[in-house]
C-alpha cells in the first residue's frame, strides 16, 4: 500500500516558509505588495518569486502544519501569498506596476514556465482571491496566450531549435487557459495550437510519418521536428541531458492534474510519447529517488531537474499506477538530511550559501524550485491523489544506447556502468554499485583531465564507436583538447593534444576495464594533468566520510573544507567504503583540494559538491610539454564490490602479452565471472594486425587502426 509522505513533506515546507522570510521584499511604494528574492523582471527572477508564492500558498492552505510551532500565523502566510501573487499580476507587462529593477515581465518563450509552476499556488488560494484577483489573472493569462498564438512559431530540433520542455509549458499554458475560459472567443484556437505545441515536444524522428491522431489531427501533419532521437536520449544543452528529460514530462504533470481537478480528461497530446521517456528516465534514476545523470550536469548538484521528479512521481502514480514510494521517501530522507546540516529551514544554505553573495537571483532560484516541486506533490495528493493504493513497480531497462551521443548503459544487480562521449564535460564514464547514490559524481569521471592555462578547458570528440553485447559493452574513440580564454589579452584558443580513450564494461556485472593515452600536439603550457580521474563525492550526504583500503593500509579521509589541499600516494589499487575499488597499471594518487571543487560551468568558486579524486598522472604544477610528449598513458580495471575482492583483483591486472608492440596498450584482468579478458587499444599511426586465435568478445576484428580497441576473453 502506498501512502506519500505528507506531514514529513510539509514540515519542510513550513521550516522554508519560516526561513523564507529573510528573502520577502515589501515593495517600498505600495506596501500591499511583496516580492521573494531579487523582484526582478528577468524571466528567473520572476520565476523565482513565482514559485515562492505557490509554495506559500499551499503551505498556507495545508491543514496539517501547526503555524504556531514555526512563530508564524495561517492568515498571515495566506496574506503574504496574496500579495505576492498580486505582484506577479500588477507587474506582467499588462499591469500597472513595474518589479523591483524597473522593468515588467512577460511575452517571451519562457516566462510562460513561471506561470504553470505557479498554478496550482493560485488553486491552493483560490477561496480568497478578490474580483479584482481573477480580473488580473484573466488578464495576463489571455495576454501571454495571445503572444504565444501571435508572435511565437512551434520549433523543434534534434541539436539546433532543440525546444521540448518549452514547447510542452507553452502548450500547456494555452490549454490551461482554455479550461479556464472556455467562454473567450479565442480558446478553440489556443487549443488548437496548444496541440501542435505537445506533439512537438517529446518528439521522435519517426513521428514525420506516423499515422497517430490527436482529437482529429494526425501527428505527421502537426509535426514540426524532432526533439528527441529515436532511443529517446535528449540533446538539450548541447549534451546528453537526462535533467531536462525530467523537465519535460514535469510539465506534463503540471496540466496532468490542471485537468483533474477541473474534472475533465487531459488532452491526449499531452501525453506523447511520455511513457517511453519515463520508462528511460526510470531507469536511470536510482531507488532513493536520485537522478544517475549518466550525460552529466553543468549546473549545481541534486537541484532543479531533480527536485522535479517529485511532481513526475506523482503523475506516475495517478496516470500510470506504478509505485513510486520507494522513490518519494528516499527523495524525502535526503532532503531531510540536508536540511538538518544547514540548522536554519533553508533547502541549501550549507552547500549552496557560497553562490547567494554572487548571485541572490540564482541561489533564490535554487530554493524556490525545491519548494515549488514540493508544494505542487503535497496539494495535489492532497486534493487529487488517493492514498492507500495498490501501485505496481516500473518497467526499467537492463541496457540502453544513444549513437549519436556515444551513450550507453548496462545496469544489473551489482553494477551500473556507462559511458557518454557526448555528455556536459565530454566525456564521462561510470561504473557505480545500484544501491549507493552517494558514489556518484560524473565530471570528465573516469576519462582523464588536461588543463591549460586558460578559464575554459574542453574536449572536442572527434569520433567515437561503440559496440554491445550481453551484459557489457566496448566503447572507443578520441578528442582533441582545448584551452581558451586566457589571462593575456588577444591570446588565441589553443589546441593542447590528442586524447584516445577505450572503455569496456565485462558481462560480468562487476568490471570495468579502461585506456587512457594523450600526446601533445603542440607545446603548451599546462596547469595539471590527471589520467584516470575517478570522482569519489565526500560530502554531508555521506556523513563526510570515507573509508579507504589501499595497498598503501587504510585511512579514513574526511570531505569538505580543507586548510590546504593535499595528495596521498596509495600505490595501484585502492577500495572506496567497500563499494567500488580500482586497480591500476600505474600508481594512484587521492587528490584533495581544500574547498568544494564540483561548481557551475566553469564559474571559479561555485562548489557545491567535494570530491576525493583517485588520478593517475598526478602533476599539479604549471609547466611546459613539447610536441609529441605523451601526457596519460594508464589502464585500469574498476569493480563494485569490497576491498578484498579489489586486493585479489590487483593480482590479476597486467598488460597483455600478445602482441610485442609498444605501439598497442592494453590492460587484463580477472572478471567476477572467473574469466580473463584483455582490453586492447592501438596507438600506432600504423595498422596493427590482430594475431590469429583471438577469442573477441563481440565482433571479431582482423585489424587495430589508430584509436580502435577490441576486448578479448584470454581462457
Amino acid at each position: 500500500m502506498n501512502t506519500f509522505p505528507a506531514k514529513d513533506y510539509a514540515a519542510l515546507l513550513a521550516d522554508w516558509v519560516r526561513h523564507s522570510q529573510r528573502h520577502l521584499y515589501v515593495c517600498r511604494e505600495d506596501s500591499s505588495l511583496i516580492c521573494y528574492g531579487a523582484g526582478e523582471h528577468g524571466h528567473w527572477g520572476v520565476h523565482t518569486h513565482q514559485k515562492a508564492m505557490a509554495a506559500f500558498a499551499v503551505a498556507a492552505a495545508d491543514p496539517s502544519i501547526d503555524w504556531w510551532v514555526y512563530n508564524l500565523k495561517r492568515d498571515d502566510v495566506y496574506a503574504q501569498a496574496l500579495s505576492m501573487l498580486r505582484y506577479t499580476l500588477r507587474t506582467h507587462l499588462s499591469g500597472d506596476f513595474l518589479c523591483a529593477d524597473g522593468g515588467q515581465w512577460g511575452h517571451n518563450w519562457i516566462y510562460a514556465l513561471g506561470i504553470e509552476r505557479m498554478m496550482h499556488g493560485v488553486q491552493a488560494l483560490d477561496e480568497r482571491l478578490t474580483d479584482n484577483d481573477r480580473i488580473m489573472l484573466r488578464r495576463v493569462l489571455l495576454s501571454e496566450c495571445d503572444w504565444l498564438l501571435e508572435e511565437y512559431p512551434v520549433k523543434a530540433g534534434l541539436i539546433d531549435n532543440n525546444k521540448p520542455e518549452s514547447n510542452i509549458w507553452n502548450g500547456a499554458i494555452l490549454y490551461r487557459t482554455a479550461i479556464l475560459y472556455p467562454e473567450h472567443d479565442r480558446a478553440s484556437e489556443y487549443r488548437a495550437k496548444a496541440a501542435k505545441f505537445f506533439v512537438n515536444g517529446i518528439s521522435i524522428p519517426s513521428d514525420e510519418q506516423s499515422g497517430v491522431y490527436y482529437d482529429g489531427h494526425s501527428v505527421r501533419d502537426l509535426f514540426v521536428g524532432a526533439n528527441f532521437f529515436d532511443s529517446y536520449a535528449l540533446n538539450h544543452h548541447k549534451y546528453l541531458n537526462v535533467g531536462y528529460m525530467v523537465i519535460c514530462l514535469s510539465n506534463i504533470a503540471m496540466l496532468h492534474f490542471t485537468c483533474r481537478c477541473a474534472g475533465e480528461a487531459a488532452p491526449p497530446a499531452i501525453y506523447h510519447h511520455a511513457k517511453e521517456l519515463w520508462k528511460l528516465v526510470r531507469s536511470l534514476t536510482y531507488e532513493d529517488g536520485r537522478l544517475l545523470r549518466i550525460g552529466g550536469d553543468t549546473r549545481v548538484r541534486y537541484c532543479y531537474c531533480q527536485d522535479y521528479l517529485l511532481p513526475v512521481w506523482a503523475m506516475v502514480e495517478d496516470w500510470l499506477g506504478e509505485d513510486c514510494s520507494k522513490l518519494e521517501r528516499g527523495w524525502l530522507e535526503q532532503l531531510q538530511q540536508e536540511t538538518k546540516v544547514n540548522g536554519d529551514g533553508s533547502f541549501l544554505s550549507e552547500r549552496c550559501g557560497c553562490l547567494e553573495g554572487r548571485s541572490p537571483v540564482y541561489y533564490t532560484r535554487l530554493e524556490s524550485d525545491r519548494a515549488a516541486a514540493i508544494s505542487m506533490a503535497l496539494y495535489w495528493y492532497r486534493v487529487i491523489i488517493p492514498q492507500n493504493r495498490c501501485n505496481f513497480p516500473s518497467e526499467i531497462y537492463s541496457s540502453w544506447r544513444d549513437e549519436y551521443h556515444g551513450a550507453v548503459y548496462v545496469g544489473g544487480p551489482k553494477r551500473l556502468a556507462s559511458f557518454v562521449w557526448h555528455s556536459s564535460q565530454k566525456p564521462q564514464g561510470l561504473c557505480l554499485p545500484p544501491d549507493d547514490s552517494t558514489m556518484a559524481e560524473w565530471r570528465n569521471n573516469l576519462a582523464g583531465r588536461i588543463e591549460g592555462i586558460g578559464s575554459e578547458n574542453v574536449e572536442q570528440i572527434k569520433h567515437h564507436q561503440t559496440h554491445t553485447f550481453d551484459g557489457g559493452f566496448l566503447t572507443y574513440g578520441h578528442s582533441k583538447i582545448k584551452t581558451d580564454k586566457f589571462l593575456a589579452e588577444g591570446q588565441q584558443k589553443e589546441t593542447i593534444g590528442t586524447k584516445w580513450l577505450a572503455f569496456a564494461a565485462l558481462p560480468d556485472d562487476s568490471t570495468v576495464l579502461c585506456l587512457q593515452y594523450a600526446i601533445a600536439d603542440n607545446r603548451s603550457f599546462l596547469r595539471s594533468v590527471r589520467g584516470i580521474n575517478w570522482n569519489v563525492p565526500n560530502d554531508l550526504f555521506n556523513g563526510w566520510q570515507r573509508r579507504y583500503v589501499s595497498r598503501s593500509g587504510n585511512m579514513t579521509l574526511r570531505g569538505g573544507k580543507l586548510k590546504e589541499s593535499e595528495t596521498i600516494s596509495v600505490g595501484n589499487w585502492i577500495n572506496a567504503d567497500d563499494r567500488v575499488g580500482l586497480v591500476s597499471l600505474t600508481p594512484l594518487t587521492i587528490m584533495r583540494p581544500k574547498e568544494r571543487q564540483i561548481g557551475i560551468k566553469s564559474h571559479p568558486h561555485t562548489g557545491t559538491l567535494y570530491c576525493d579524486e583517485v588520478v593517475s598522472p598526478c602533476v599539479t604544477h604549471s609547466h611546459w610539454v613539447d610536441r609529441g610528449d605523451i601526457l596519460i598513458n594508464t589502464g585500469f580495471a574498476m569493480h563494485t564490490g569490497s576491498s578484498k575482492y579489489t586486493a585479489d583483483l590487483s593480482k590479476t591486472v597486467r598488460e597483455w602479452s600478445g602482441i610485442s608492440n609498444n605501439e598497442v596498450i592494453s590492460v587484463c584482468a580477472k572478471g567476477a565471472d572467473g574469466i580473463e579478458y584483455a582490453l586492447i587499444m592501438s596507438v600506432s599511426e600504423h595498422p596493427i594486425t590482430m594475431p590469429n586465435n583471438i577469442r573477441f568478445i563481440g565482433d571479431e576484428i582482423q585489424v587495430l587502426n589508430r584509436g580502435e580497441a577490441a576486448l578479448v576473453r584470454m581462457n
